[in-house]
């Protein structure tokens, strides 16, 4: 096992560019990873509804961490349990 530890998070806001970094490299992280699986590189555009206190959530939530609401709701829609 390693004894890499990850850095304190940083407060504050990103940067539009730092944002945008940021989806870059996890698109290109993604794709490598579900290249490595075997899995399509293939993307599908979707909608997602969300419930007027949930996206109220999101948005707090993405103030806090510093994060455009579009990147957390497209984390939340992954880490997220589904109720069906």
């Amino acid at each position: 096992m390693s004894d890499e530890q990850l850095s304190e998070p940083v407060r504050g806001v990103a940067s539009g560019a730092e944002s945008r970094r940021v989806t870059e490299l996890e698109d290109y992280f993604d794709s490598k990873l579900a290249t490595e699986v075997g899995e399509p590189a293939e993307t599908h555009t979707t909608t997602v509804r969300w419930t007027a206190g949930q996206l109220a959530a999101i948005k707090r939530a993405a103030a806090r961490f510093g994060v455009p609401t579009t990147r957390m709701s497209k984390t939340l829609r992954f880490d997220v349990p589904s109720r069906t």
